[in-house]
């Protein structure tokens, strides 16, 4: 065969020049080997939504399918040449199609419910593991349940402090008829604190017989007054009536320290009602603050405990008792320690306290009684709660 483009001679049965790479197949026809790899060769897949399709089927599939022209008679030396690769071609598109179909087999149905997808959960830990802190929690609320109901079942006491020794033995040696003054200091805000310590100090005051005289700095200090009386006489212990007359009010004295010290100087003359003060108490104008054989003041504040030093511990040998409420108390331990405060009592402990001296159940007791019953409740709850998680898998 004679090259067309360099002229030399190729031999027979060569589609391209072996001189100069020129094409010698007849115009218009592709040369063999290229005719034979284009039915093999896909083309370029396009991603869509979901799966892989071809944009231009294979030229393979087009040619068994019918939609090109077969080669026509003249052409039968390509068209034998091609029979292999069209039977191949043939075996791929078959593969294609089986494919296809698993595929679309493997899809669901547009309108069928989505499965739902598994999830990976942790492995529970161990049993021996899980039980440890149960146990322990089981452990430390049965000591206080226990604890608790030892307190309750136990006969109502207290720590008893050096403090509510010295008070009780203050009103014990008193003698029989002593005049003892009561300042109720204190608002209805902090009634409920000082009643407890007003009710056994009452209470005991009551049994030894003593002239007790009320009165007040504040205005509400007679009110607050007749309620500790009540209050008194509602836990009087049965059978036991008191052995000294009824308080006698002096009500309330305005001016702070003025009245102080005209307390100091004359507490008949100091009270509201002097005649009647005088009467009721047997006490003469002339008499200073010297003619109680006590003083005790409930005060729920600094100022007021401050002046009952200044004005009144400073000028007289009387003992003088604070019952202070809690918020008061710390400020007021130095007066007790250089003794110008002879016995300084605090909030609920000491009323606590008092009574157990006194061997009865007051207000102070019936308090105690009922928080270690909400405090038993909550921990049965708690120790029902930790032995059902230790019994659980």
């Amino acid at each position: 065969m004679i090259c067309p483009s360099c002229g030399k001679e190729n031999p027979d049965g060569v589609e391209v020049c072996q001189h100069c790479g020129e094409s010698l197949a007849p115009a218009g026809r592709p040369p063999r080997l290229l005719s034979q790899i284009q039915g093999l060769i896909p083309a370029e897949p396009v991603i869509t939504s979901g799966k892989l399709h071809d944009p231009v089927p294979l030229l393979s599939e087009a040619v068994i399918s019918g939609a090109l022209p077969t080669s026509s008679p003249e052409e039968e030396p390509s068209s034998a040449l091609s029979t292999p690769m069209a039977a191949v071609a043939s075996g791929a598109a078959a593969v294609s199609a089986s494919k296809d179909e698993a595929q679309r087999a493997e899809e669901p149905p547009a309108d069928a419910p989505l499965a739902p997808v598994p999830i990976s959960r942790p492995a529970s830990p161990s049993p021996q593991k899980s039980r440890a802190l149960p146990v322990i929690a089981g452990i430390f609320f049965a000591a206080i349940f226990f604890g608790s109901l030892w307190n309750l079942l136990a006969p109502a006491g207290a720590a008893l402090r050096s403090s509510v020794k010295d008070a009780y033995a203050f009103i014990e040696i008193l003698p029989q008829n002593a005049r003892v003054l009561l300042a109720w200091d204190y608002d209805p805000a902090t009634q409920g604190e000082l009643q407890l310590l007003a009710q056994p100090l009452l209470q005991h005051l009551r049994r030894k017989g003593a002239n007790i005289v009320y009165m007040s700095l504040r205005p509400f200090g007679p009110n607050v007054a007749a309620d500790a009386d009540a209050l008194s006489n509602h836990w009087q212990l049965p059978g036991l009536k008191p052995a000294g007359p009824p308080p006698v009010e002096f009500g309330f004295i305005p001016g702070q320290t003025a009245a102080l010290r005209s307390l100091a100087l004359s507490p008949v003359i100091a009270s509201n009602q002097p005649v009647i003060s005088a009467a009721e108490t047997g006490m003469r104008p002339a008499e200073s603050i010297d003619a109680f054989d006590l003083i005790i003041e409930f005060s729920a504040d600094l100022a007021s405990s401050q002046q009952w030093v200044e004005q009144i511990a400073v000028r007289s040998q009387t003992p003088l008792v604070v019952a202070a409420s809690g918020a008061v108390a710390p400020v007021l331990r130095p007066y007790e320690q250089s003794g110008q405060i002879r016995v300084l009592l605090s909030g609920y402990p000491d009323a606590l306290a008092y009574e157990t001296l006194l061997g009865q159940r007051g207000p102070a007791y019936a308090q105690s009684t009922a928080q270690t019953l909400a405090l038993l409740t909550l921990l049965s709850i708690l120790f029902v709660a930790a032995f059902r998680s230790l019994l659980r898998k």
